[in-house]
């Protein structure tokens, strides 16, 4: 899991001590994401990097649109209500349309939630962080990534690697995987920070969030 220090995190995103913990209290950053470690210093925290870059830029950008309240019901893993077709689906431009396809044959459903969405969201951004082109090894991280989403936890994280095939895992977001040094192609995607995302932008979707 690559970290990032309380305060090298501070002085990247320009954000105060005091907003970063007034943040925490108001549960727009999760607790388990301050994780503190032994240094030559002490003890010093830190944050998965993954998840606490895109979170902040998440709060920064609405913050001034949305009270603490909205903002922490919009970052909730909670699934949320929402309910579209297949071809709803095209209206999500964070989702490949070049992978539709594939997701529509393997996760086929009359309707899709937040968590589906989420996680076409997160398959494909990685698709695009191990620049995958040949549309068979796309089709094959579709099929693996729909085949582990059963338990639908929106609070999770979808990582994709290639170990002669592609491979799919999906963890909690505060135990993401470790692999060893022979795992060269592995990417991780947050599936909560796409739900997240999907939520804020795409409003008319979860009117009860508003």
């Amino acid at each position: 899991m690559d970290l990032i220090s309380k305060k090298e995190l501070l002085q990247i995103t320009g954000i105060s001590y005091g907003q970063l913990y007034r943040w925490k209290r108001e549960k727009l950053i999760p607790e388990e994401w301050f994780i503190k470690q032994s240094s030559f210093t002490g003890q010093e925290t830190f944050l998965p990097r993954e998840l606490i870059l895109p979170r902040i830029e998440a709060i920064l950008g609405n913050k001034d649109k949305y009270s603490l309240t909205e903002l922490s019901r919009m970052l909730s893993p909670d699934t949320a209500p929402a309910l579209i077709d297949g071809k709803a689906l095209m209206q999500i431009e964070e989702i490949d349309k070049d992978l539709l396809p594939a997701i529509l044959y393997y996760a086929e459903k009359e309707t899709y939630d937040l968590f589906d969405l989420a996680l076409f969201t997160a398959i494909s951004r990685t698709a695009e962080q191990l620049h995958v082109t040949d549309n068979n090894a796309r089709r094959e991280i579709v099929e693996r990534a729909v085949s582990v989403s059963a338990q639908h936890a929106v609070d999770s994280l979808l990582t994709v690697f290639k170990a002669g095939e592609y491979h799919a895992l999906l963890s909690k977001t505060d135990a993401p995987f470790i692999f060893d040094s022979t795992i060269v192609n592995a990417v991780s995607v947050s599936v909560s920070e796409c739900a997240a995302a999907i939520k804020m932008k795409y409003q008319s979707l979860f009117p009860t969030l508003y």
